[in-house]
């Protein structure tokens, strides 16, 4: 991807169908302000990323990231964040866990998409996947750190047609002791995207104590089985996470079913 000279802005299966208006994925900045919440409560893990300057040195924009951390910490509804460079690209963003949709769109407003045209001269990529489940495997709950070697993986499935969401569900729920034994693995969202008839996906965002550990997970007997199991090969996107920011605020907090997070 072309840098500018000015910041620019497995689980199971699912009938795409099924999802109704519940979660938005591969969406642009300026059509995601336009999509209406889902009445659920369920939360949604939301991915941004913004092309990075070839003239701004990594270091100083992760310095720019830790700046921000005061105004993250306690964002309405905002369960935690991971902030990220995407590996191929070097765009930066982050990761983010919200309590509900609602609460992700009320901050990726028109407004937000607006100041980021205006200050880094293009669009921001944002893209939103329901998450109906996801794993904490640190006791209490993973930390904040302002240096971590954590690392952020982003795998989407194509979905097959005819499975519906309460099986989807159940497949989801029946994996979560495997990947609460995964070793080196922190967090895993488990997502599911609409899209239309031919692009919904389904997967999960993880987060990784470092990369050996993504790795090792991801080899090519998981790839080979992947694509066995569901026909279609995984797509992989790969960040680095040097800063954890878990929420300050108690009522952004997601409880059980939807996170699961190791006793102490």
């Amino acid at each position: 991807m072309t840098h500018n000279t000015a910041l620019r802005a497995g689980a199971a299966l699912l009938a795409t169908a099924a999802l109704g208006t519940s979660v938005w994925a591969q969406t642009t900045a300026p059509q995601m302000a336009n999509v209406p919440p889902t009445a659920s409560p369920t939360p949604v893990v939301v991915i941004v990323r913004v092309p990075k300057p070839w003239y701004a040195p990594r270091a100083v924009v992760a310095g720019k990231m830790r700046d921000t951390i005061p105004q993250y910490a306690h964002l309405p509804g905002l369960a935690f964040k991971a902030f990220s460079f995407e590996r191929e690209s070097g765009d930066f963003g982050g990761v983010y866990y919200w309590r509900d949709a609602a609460s992700a769109q009320a901050w990726f407003n028109p407004a937000w998409f607006a100041r980021v045209k205006a200050e880094r001269g293009a669009d921001a990529s944002v893209r939103i996947f329901e998450a109906p489940v996801s794993v904490d495997n640190t006791p209490s709950g993973t930390p904040a750190s302002t240096d971590s070697s954590a690392v952020a993986t982003l795998v989407e499935i194509p979905l097959p047609k005819g499975i519906g969401r309460e099986r989807m569900l159940a497949e989801f729920n029946a994996t979560v002791p495997q990947y609460q034994k995964v070793p080196g693995l922190l967090r895993k969202h488990f997502i599911l995207s609409q899209g239309d008839s031919s692009n919904g996906t389904f997967g999960g965002v993880y987060l990784w104590r470092d990369e050996a550990s993504a790795k090792a997970w991801f080899n090519a007997a998981w790839h080979q089985r992947v694509t066995q199991t569901y026909g279609q090969s995984a797509k992989i996107e790969w960040f680095d996470a040097p800063i954890l920011l878990p929420s300050l605020d108690t009522p952004n907090t997601i409880a059980p079913p939807a996170l699961l997070v190791a006793a102490p």
